[in-house]
């Protein structure tokens, strides 16, 4: 489970690009722009942008604890009582005809200008493309297809890597190496 400050970042990104859909943006849309957006921001800077897992799934890479949350949502699931830390998170949104819809303004403590114009730039790129036949497609790169792989032999092992997903998007061996450092670091306070 992401940790309450991880998962603040996360709705404020996501609040972010929603909040540009005053009538809503699909699901596809939606992950597309925050997998583009998080892949820049890895090659560009070896850092994440939202921290949230992507994992393989049939259309392209999905974040994981952003998906549940809109599940949750939108089947107006009890289970929310569950996971405390995401009443808040769920309050943030509602969805409409498989449309995710702002309720609230994102807490902008928790973005950067870089990270908004990373954002802004994305949300551009994919506004007015379709999520199916155009976004889908090109989400499908090198880190998709690695963990997509890994996810038809172990459903559990359908998560791509920070490293698979600066390497899709051009990254440096020098930030893989810088990124790869840092993960290691991070899995030895866990």
């Amino acid at each position: 489970m992401k940790s309450l400050e991880q998962i603040r970042k996360i709705e404020a990104v996501l609040l972010y690009i929603v909040n540009k859909f005053p009538d809503g943006v699909d699901y596809i849309k939606l992950f597309k722009i925050l997998y583009f957006a998080q892949k820049e921001y890895l090659v560009n800077y070896g850092k994440v942008l939202y921290p949230d897992t992507f994992k393989a799934r049939t259309f392209g890479p999905i974040p994981a604890l952003s998906d549940k949350v809109i599940k949750l949502v939108e089947l107006q699931d009890e289970d929310i009582n569950q996971y405390p830390d995401l009443t808040e998170f769920a309050q943030s949104i509602r969805i409409d005809n498989q449309l995710v819809i702002a309720i609230q303004q994102p807490n902008m403590d928790y973005l950067s200008k870089k990270e908004c114009e990373c954002l802004d730039k994305w949300y551009e790129y994919c506004k007015n493309k379709d999520s199916i036949d155009e976004l889908s497609p090109e989400s499908h790169d090198e880190a998709y297809n690695k963990a997509w792989e890994r996810y038809q032999l172990d459903p559990q092992q359908g998560s791509l890597t920070l490293i698979e997903i600066a390497r899709a998007g051009g990254a440096s061996e020098k930030m893989v190496s810088y990124i790869r450092e840092k993960e290691l670091l991070l899995a030895d306070f866990a």
